[in-house]
C-alpha cells in the first residue's frame, strides 16, 4: 500500500473516532433526558421513542467500535 492510501485510511480512522465521540455525547444526553422524564402515563410515547433512539445509538456505536477495531488490527 502506498503512503497516499495509508494517509487516507488514517484520516478516515480519525474521522470515525470523532464521529464515535459525538455519538457517545448524544447518547449520554439522550439517556440523561430520559432519566429526567416524568413517569406519568402521558409521557409513555415519548419515553418509548427515546428508548428506541438510545437503542439505535448503542447499536451504531457497537458497530462503529467493531469497524475501528478491524481497522486498528489491519496492517497498513
Amino acid at each position: 500500500m502506498n503512503n497516499s492510501r495509508r494517509k487516507r485510511i488514517n484520516a478516515s480512522i480519525s474521522e470515525l473516532e470523532d464521529a464515535k465521540l459525538k455519538l457517545e455525547n448524544v447518547l449520554s444526553e439522550e439517556q440523561e433526558a430520559l432519566s429526567r422524564l416524568p413517569d406519568d402515563d402521558e409521557y409513555d410515547d415519548m419515553r418509548d421513542g427515546m428508548e428506541e433512539i438510545i437503542s439505535g445509538l448503542e447499536d451504531t456505536l457497537s458497530s462503529l467500535e467493531d469497524v475501528l477495531c478491524t481497522l486498528y488490527g489491519a496492517v497498513f
